[in-house]
């Protein structure tokens, strides 16, 4: 589990509980977070090659890597825990 959420963690540390609980709660939350981590993966494996840093192959990577997190940060700042 930790590894699918790794990322969020670091990236929203200030919404640990909720992102611990929707992950065990949401499928979508737990795919949203798997996408993420792909995409992040991908784009930094671009940018390591030559030139990947400003390829249209990377900004598509970074625009969908971006619209992700904007689904997860909306999912976090809607969770209300019961």
């Amino acid at each position: 589990m930790v590894d699918r959420i790794r990322d969020m963690l670091a990236r929203f540390p200030e919404n640990e509980a909720a992102v611990r609980q929707l992950i065990q709660d949401s499928q979508v939350f737990d795919a949203l977070c798997q996408q993420y981590a792909d995409a992040d993966r991908e784009v930094t494996k671009i940018v390591r090659t030559e030139n990947g840093k400003t390829s249209p192959e990377a900004r598509m990577l970074r625009d969908r890597r971006r619209a992700i997190e904007e689904e997860i940060l909306t999912m976090i700042e809607g969770y209300t825990p019961v």
